[in-house]
């Protein structure tokens, strides 16, 4: 029995259910990509065929065969970006919006857009009520992507867009902060073969707009906050009355700046951490905030899941810092180091990734029931398709020691990890819920039913397998983002049934 006033208890495996199965049906739903309560339901957007799409266009060399089947004409899939909406009470799942086609550059009908990498509820002046605002990724033969908006949750409906280049493909964050809605791009595509990067955009700058129905947006802040090594404003969150963002850097590795936004645009900023909190670049990118117990989480490490191509950077795990009001710091996870402002030692114990060098990013977070979530992303699954003989050799004895397939069975699959403090972790899943191609948590929301989780899961619908007479790509029934549901009256309801 817990006492009055005292925090639940955290969240365990077994508190958590699947409600949504292989992307809903359809393993072309890659991405749960995006989450959102409103008006007493859950929302998700979906990204589709993301590593097929990857593949078809700019198929990394050292990956061979290529992890899930890609067509001859990427075209022939159709990706038109989904939504989701899902009712507790009567455990049902609609899908309440598809992207339309559009006529593409190519004289084809295109998707509109491919995926929806962020969703937020809010009031704008002209709302009658608070809305649903989603942002979206469109393909390079259409027209840069918007922002749909929603009142009631059925009907979707573009805004006018930020004045940015034709370059850019996607905006993830889109982030409330005192009346206004801010958004940034965060990948561009030049339209050159092999120069598309979805963490990285043509230009480095915050918009934010009052009516988002007018939409004139203006900017919050200058090009890379005046250093052009900062490539992109990739995160952005809220904290003690501020609006933070967190770059892609890289040069030296991420910075991380706040403004009380007092004024109106162009704000005031103020640089808070740098040179990726003296790790360099291998915190070339903050990728996730949280608020927490009066303080900021912040996680970062480098792009592309731990292994940024292009730039030659990692592979490296990802750490987590926590700032105060002050702007002082402490290192959680991470590797201890001497900085300017004294020695950091990760006061969890706990070395990048949870000592594990497969955790390419701490994704996502979210406060549910007084406790703090995290999740992983892990590229273990990744294994079989590397050309791991062109590793170290004292890497190769320990991975022919335990075998590709026993690391992956040990290791893939996304962590999902709890604390009460910050401090003392511990782990809900090591396994992604028991599925291995479940590679990441993207998405969170705290709900009055508990606490939802969507996966990451770009294996599906056709996979390759390895069979005794070499690669071959069959169907993969666990591949396609997942969406589990967790609560304590879940583990009542498993052991009364």
């Amino acid at each position: 029995m817990r006492l009055r006033g005292s925090k639940p208890e955290g969240l365990r495996a077994e508190d958590f259910r699947l409600t949504a199965p292989s992307g809903f049906g359809d393993g072309y739903n890659n991405y749960a990509h995006s989450m959102a309560w409103f008006r007493g339901r859950l929302f998700v957007g979906t990204t589709r065929a993301a590593f097929a799409m990857i593949g078809a266009t700019s198929p990394l060399p050292d990956l061979k065969p290529w992890p899930v089947h890609c067509p001859a004409d990427l075209y022939d899939v159709d990706r038109r970006a989904e939504i989701w909406r899902y009712t507790p009470e009567s455990d049902l799942w609609e899908r309440i919006y598809r992207a339309p086609w559009s006529e593409g550059r190519n004289q084809r009908l295109v998707p509109r857009y491919v995926g929806y990498r962020g969703m937020t509820v809010h009031q704008a002046p002209g709302d009658p009520h608070p809305c649903i605002y989603v942002s979206t990724w469109a393909p390079i033969m259409t027209e840069p992507p918007d922002i749909l908006r929603s009142e009631d949750g059925e009907t979707f409906h573009s805004v006018p867009r930020p004045p940015w280049d034709e370059s850019v493909r996607s905006f993830r964050t889109l982030q409330p902060f005192k009346g206004r809605l801010h958004t940034t791009p965060t990948g561009s595509n030049p339209g050159v073969a092999g120069q598309a990067q979805e963490s990285v955009s043509s230009t480095s700058v915050i918009y934010a707009a009052d009516d988002l129905r007018s939409a004139e947006w203006h900017a919050a802040s200058e090009d890379g906050f005046g250093n052009r090594a900062n490539v992109t404003v990739f995160e952005m969150g809220t904290f003690n009355d501020h609006l933070y963002a967190g770059t892609v850097n890289p040069f030296t590795g991420f910075e991380l700046w706040k403004t009380d936004g007092e004024g109106g645009p162009p704000y005031r900023w103020k640089r808070v951490l740098q040179r990726g909190a003296y790790r360099g670049v291998h915190n070339e990118v903050l990728g996730a905030m949280c608020a927490f117990n009066g303080a900021l989480y912040v996680c970062s490490g480098v792009a592309n899941g731990g292994y940024h191509r292009r730039f030659d950077i990692g592979p490296a795990a990802s750490e987590l810092i926590r700032v105060w009001p002050d702007d002082s710091w402490e290192l959680l996870i991470g590797n201890a180091r001497i900085t300017p402002e004294g020695a950091k030692v990760p006061l969890s114990g706990y070395s990048p990734g949870f000592d594990n060098l497969f955790n390419g990013y701490f994704w996502r977070m979210c406060v549910h029931d007084g406790w703090l979530y995290m999740g992983t992303l892990n590229w273990a699954n990744m294994l079989p398709y590397l050309p791991t003989h062109l590793w170290p050799e004292d890497t190769l004895v320990q991975l022919h020691r335990w075998g590709t397939e026993q690391v992956n069975r040990h290791f893939g699959g996304f962590g999902l990890w709890r604390s009460p403090d910050g401090v003392r972790w511990e782990p809900v899943t090591r396994s992604g819920f028991g599925n291995k191609y479940n590679w990441g948590v993207r998405t969170f929301a705290s709900s009055p039913h508990g606490l939802f989780v969507g996966t990451a899961n770009v294996f599906g619908p056709m996979m390759a397998m390895e069979r005794e007479t070499g690669w071959e790509y069959a169907a993969n029934p666990r591949g396609g983002c997942e969406i589990y549901l967790g609560r304590h009256a879940a583990t009542a309801d498993r052991r009364a049934a």
